[in-house]
């Protein structure tokens, strides 16, 4: 009886190995594509934050500004723009690096910013910027120095 049984048990399922192997497989090369998402989603993270600080610098040294250095600190820088005869403010607030004017507002400009750091070198702005995941991007910018 028990010889029966066992072969009635197996002789049924003679597809199941291939149907049990199919399904590890697939298991398998999902695990695979969700390593292979999450590597090039983190790479992308890093490129958009370089693009994200050099479009930043390329607004700081844009013609459409033409920003004036007027008082530089560690952790902020007070601008001048003639061509909209405004006076600006660069600082970390939070997580994220802003631009305001003298009224209420601001502008976003960086996010995911763990610290910020100026400094004047020669007629240089010198801008260091380190991102929360450790990148950390510099930048040199010549601007005018506003006279008082």
């Amino acid at each position: 009886m028990k010889k029966r049984f066992s072969d009635s048990l197996f002789g049924a399922k003679k597809g199941y190995l291939l149907v049990e192997s199919l399904i590890s497989l697939l298991v398998c090369l999902l695990a695979i594509w969700t390593v292979v998402v999450m590597v090039t989603y983190i790479s992308h993270v890093k490129s958009r934050q370089t693009i994200n600080f050099y479009a930043f610098i390329q607004l700081v040294e844009s013609d459409k500004y033409q920003f004036e250095i007027k008082n530089v600190n560690a952790i902020d820088v007070k601008l001048y723009s003639p061509i909209t005869k405004k006076n600006y403010h660069l600082q970390q607030y939070d997580d994220m690096l802003r631009i305001t004017g003298i009224k209420l507002g601001h502008v976003r400009i960086l996010t995911q910013v763990k610290k910020v750091h100026w400094a004047k070198d020669k007629e240089c702005l010198r801008t260091v910027v380190t991102f929360k995941n450790g990148q950390k991007c510099t930048a040199y910018s010549k601007l005018a120095t506003k006279e008082k």
